[in-house]
């Protein structure tokens, strides 16, 4: 099961003044069981073991982004965007060339439009060294007035800088930290919370990924919005797989960006996808 955390830092001043805080879900939803764990195995009389999971084969608990799995997990996604009135994803048809820090990017944005927010415009090498820390030493990215050149923006009245971060930590696939981020960050009783921040089903930071990943804190309308994406297997710690991302709203754009969504995701998605719908 994924652990997730974030931190969560709120935004005061003209991009975010008049922006309320989207409705979260009711309640957790969860992914299907062969997305979590490898089911009844058979093993043969070589030691071979064979497991009805998609996502683990091979009875191993490993990061795993073939397309069975994919499809397992996104089943769940798109179940969880039909219980929220949106239209599943269709992924873009080079989802399967990106790596995970990519298809995050692309997960992320595709929820970020679901629900009338502008798309994230790209990757930035700066956040992405920030990611990649963060995955490798299985903890939140950390928030900071700049990243290298890029600086993050400040309300000029005072206030927090626009940022967000996130964390999850053994997770299948992106397509699954994803989920959990938007779909499974509320309060689920003891022993059954992932998200770290949600100590009880009062806390603040519970529904804090999926507020701060659609915008919350940088600003719902922000369409200059920037990410950092990252992603580490056997980090010192206990996590078998860590996952993390970081959006700011920059104070300068543009700003350098080695992936971007109208580049590089655009051109191969399904009509209608590419941008934000109108609110």
């Amino acid at each position: 099961m994924t652990a997730i955390a974030g931190s969560f830092m709120g935004l005061a001043g003209s991009a975010g003044a008049s922006v309320r805080p989207l409705e979260n879900p009711v309640g957790n939803l969860a992914l299907p069981t062969l997305a979590t764990s490898t089911g009844p195995c058979a093993y043969s009389a070589g030691g071979r073991v064979k497991c009805p999971s998609p996502c683990f084969p091979a009875g191993r608990i490993v990061y795993n982004a073939s397309p069975a799995c994919t499809r397992l997990v996104l089943s769940a996604l798109n179940g969880a965007q039909a219980a929220e009135h949106h239209a599943g994803f269709t992924l873009p048809s080079n989802y399967f060339s990106f790596g995970p820090a990519a298809q995050m990017f692309v997960l992320v944005n595709l929820e970020r439009i679901s629900h009338g927010v502008p798309p994230l415009v790209g990757l930035s090498p700066y956040l992405d060294a920030a990611a990649t820390a963060a995955a490798r030493q299985a903890t939140d990215p950390v928030n900071q007035p700049s990243y290298g050149p890029l600086k993050v923006w400040f309300p000029p009245h005072g206030g927090l800088y626009a940022y967000g971060g996130a964390w999850a930590g053994d997770s299948v696939n992106a397509v699954a930290a994803v989920f959990d981020w938007f779909y499974n960050d509320g309060w689920g009783g003891r022993a059954k919370t992932w998200n770290f921040a949600c100590t009880s089903a009062s806390a603040p930071g519970c529904w804090g990924h999926r507020d701060e990943l659609l915008g919350v804190w940088a600003g719902t309308s922000c369409n200059d919005c920037v990410a950092g994406a990252a992603f580490a297997s056997g980090t010192a710690s206990k996590w078998l797989e860590s996952y993390a991302f970081v959006l700011v709203r920059p104070a300068v754009f543009p700003t350098p960006l080695g992936f971007t969504w109208d580049r590089n995701v655009v051109p191969y998605l399904p009509k209608g996808w590419e941008r934000a719908k109108a609110p």
